[in-house]
């Protein structure tokens, strides 16, 4: 049986994927003047450190966020009355996001 630790594979190109547009979606589903639910059902731990040695094991955050960081805009999507996010333990330089 195989067993999947999302340590391994966490900041990986296929995350950086799923954040960007799950924080495009709801940036744009908050604009409207009705609440919103959303419910996360697949939910890990939440913080997962980039400079652990699980992720420094397989390399992927270094090759899927590591790389992508500067590519983003200044502008990425996050919902103006959202808090910025807690924090990033990578082991490249991420630069912060307003």
């Amino acid at each position: 049986m195989l067993s999947y630790q999302h340590a391994f594979h966490a900041g990986n190109l296929a995350d950086v994927q799923k954040h960007a547009l799950l924080a495009w979606v709801l940036d744009y589903m908050v604009q409207k003047d009705k609440p919103v639910s959303y419910i996360e059902t697949h939910a890990g731990r939440g913080l997962y450190r980039l400079s652990g040695p699980e992720a420094l094991k397989t390399g992927e955050a270094a090759q899927g966020i590591g790389r992508l960081a500067d590519a983003f805009p200044k502008a990425t999507p996050i919902p103006s009355g959202w808090k910025k996010p807690v924090r990033c333990s990578a082991p490249m330089p991420i630069p912060a996001r307003p």
